[in-house]
């Protein structure tokens, strides 16, 4: 299943690159939207053990909407808009790993399942 981003999702980082997201078809690591919590792209703690830390210290956000893989997600990203790629390579290289995940919010999402 896919999700093609309808309008510019909510996030840290610039609007320009927010935009960027804006027609292209992602993939779901998880096969359904649920409310997840999440850290913040550029002011969550970088590194796993220190995104654990923060999950039990309470010092996520609560947001529903659909789970991508950041890597896959950004490579999607580099064949429409190479710069807003390069954004998420300069400002948040913790998220071209493979166990990282974006969320991408209910409203800027529309779900095909084809």
């Amino acid at each position: 299943m896919h999700v093609t981003i309808i309008s510019r999702p909510s996030g840290e980082a610039p609007e320009w690159v927010r935009d960027a997201w804006i027609g292209l078809r992602l993939p779901l690591a998880y096969p359904r939207s649920r409310n997840w919590r999440g850290i913040g792209v550029l002011t969550g703690p970088r590194g796993f053990f220190r995104q654990v830390l923060a999950l039990i210290r309470g010092r996520t956000i609560r947001m529903p909407g659909y789970l991508i893989r950041s890597k896959v997600a950004i490579e999607i990203l580099g064949r429409a808009n190479p710069a807003a790629a390069d954004w998420w390579h300069e400002n948040a290289p913790q998220f071209l790993t493979e166990w990282n995940k974006f969320i991408f919010d209910e409203p800027a999402c529309r779900i095909d399942d084809s």
